[in-house]
């Protein structure tokens, strides 16, 4: 049970970053390859994809692979362990579980709380992702009406596995808050300090103060 968690954990981990996920891909494919390589071959950004490789080589997934032939330029490949978690990272890519039920957890009920007090009828959607699963803690069913349920996970998977808040990174300086606006509605995702994400989805009639009130639904958790 305990290997079983923690393939869970890891599995959560990657899925979480587009970074980890396509050097993973890419190792998958090409056995073995460099940052520069990697980053040119899925057009992403080489210090994105180098500091994915270092968080993979401390799990275990991904290591560097020396030879007397290679003495500049740094080869990565998988290990055991990540050619056995790719496998299941790869079937879950697709999809993302979520589940419409009310929330059971104190603070969770504290922030559809404090969302309604805050947007009132203007209040969408808001969804808590625990890095394994959605849970979709309260929706307006004018708005879940407008999409079928493959399209409403499509839109799940979008905004937290393809567009992932902890990819924004400055030097010394944590990204935990940003707003996203819509033609019609904005959405608010929190990065909480335990991995899991809020987002709060509202209609653009309504204007916050976006710092204050992320600070408010983070504080719920702390």
């Amino acid at each position: 049970m305990a290997d079983s968690d923690e393939n869970l954990d890891i599995d959560s981990y990657i899925l979480s970053s587009k970074y980890r996920i396509c050097v993973l891909e890419q190792l998958s494919k090409e056995g073995e390859a460099t940052p520069t390589g990697i980053a040119e071959s899925v057009g992403l950004q080489q210090p994105h994809i180098s500091r994915a490789l270092s968080e993979l080589e401390e799990q275990g997934v991904v290591e560097l692979r020396v030879s007397e032939s290679r003495k500049v330029r740094r080869y990565y490949g998988l290990t055991e362990r990540g050619t056995e978690v790719w496998s299941t990272v790869k079937a879950r890519l697709n999809t993302i579980e979520w589940s419409d039920e009310p929330p059971t957890e104190p603070a969770l009920k504290s922030v559809v709380e404090r969302a309604r007090t805050e947007f009132g009828s203007g209040l969408r959607v808001v969804v808590e992702y625990d890095g394994e699963d959605a849970s979709i803690l309260h929706a307006d069913s004018a708005v879940l009406s407008k999409y079928s349920d493959k399209e409403f996970e499509r839109g799940l998977h979008n905004l937290i596995l393809e567009h992932s808040i902890d990819e924004v990174a400055l030097p010394n300086q944590d990204c935990w808050s940003e707003i996203l606006h819509f033609d019609d509605f904005s959405i608010l995702k929190v990065l909480i300090h335990d991995g899991r994400r809020i987002l709060i989805s509202f209609g653009n009639d309504h204007n916050v103060s976006v710092p204050e009130f992320s600070e408010d639904i983070a504080s719920i958790f702390s």
